[in-house]
């Protein structure tokens, strides 16, 4: 399966058209607030959403393991509660986890379906509920799901097309090259990857885009750092700081 964008791109004689042709939506860039802004907030609850949602960012950004009744839940922890007494999320009831910790569902009961929300798949097994409840909540094209095996989460596409699929690699990069794993995305129906700011260089921006995938740069937390990653043309943004970014945008 070619990439959408990448069909656009591509002239009957398969060559490459002029890269300066409209290939992305290039509007600002999607500011995801990293575990709901955690610079601002405690992280992964609904006071952190609240707080970066009314401070004016457009995107979410959390982490899902599943409950052993099957719910989504928000939490970058595997276990929660407090020492001493916590508990695996996998083996425990949604109705008996701690209070402050969210389910997905929590979270579209409070805010709706208007953000960009983008999930880390913790536990592959939560993703088919995830997919679901976004559907549920008419939110589905606004759903970035996140993994750091793109071999494993390319099967991802069959449960639904309308869901945005990232490569998000973390520190292992792509060892087979950047041009080779651009291709695999683009044939395999990933619409961006996600890379730490450091790591993002304008050849890689264009590269990334040239086959029709949006760029994400995540450990973006201070000013600096989102200044250079708007510099380069990014297409999203991760950082526990809401004004940060906010004011970034402004600036740029």
């Amino acid at each position: 399966m070619v990439n959408a964008a990448l069909r656009r791109y591509l002239r009957n004689d398969g060559e490459m058209t002029d890269p300066d042709e409209e290939l992305l939506d290039r509007t600002k860039p999607i500011l995801f607030a990293h575990r709901g802004g955690r610079g601002d907030a405690p992280e992964n609850t609904i006071e952190a959403f609240s707080l970066a949602i009314s401070k004016g960012v457009g995107g979410i950004e959390s982490d899902v393991w599943l409950s052993s009744d099957g719910a989504p839940i928000l939490s970058h922890n595997a276990t929660v509660g407090v020492f001493g007494r916590r508990k695996k999320i996998s083996k425990t009831l949604v109705s008996q986890l701690p209070e402050g910790v969210p389910s997905f569902e929590n979270f579209y009961e409070s805010f709706g379906s208007d953000l960009e929300v983008s999930l880390d798949i913790k536990d592959p097994e939560a993703i088919d509920a995830t997919i679901s409840l976004a559907i549920k909540y008419d939110a589905i094209s606004k759903l970035w799901i996140c993994y750091p095996d793109w071999e494993i989460s390319k099967q991802w596409r069959k449960i639904n097309p309308d869901f945005k699929l990232v490569d998000s690699p973390g520190k292992k990069g792509f060892p087979e090259g950047g041009e080779r794993r651009a291709f695999s995305l683009s044939q395999n129906g990933f619409d961006a990857i996600n890379l730490r700011e450091s790591d993002w260089t304008a050849g890689y921006v264009e590269l990334f885009h040239k086959y029709g995938l949006k760029c994400f740069a995540w450990d973006a937390h201070l000013p600096r750092q989102i200044d250079r990653a708007l510099s380069l043309g990014v297409d999203g943004i991760y950082s526990d700081y809401s004004d940060r970014m906010l004011s970034a945008v402004q600036n740029y």
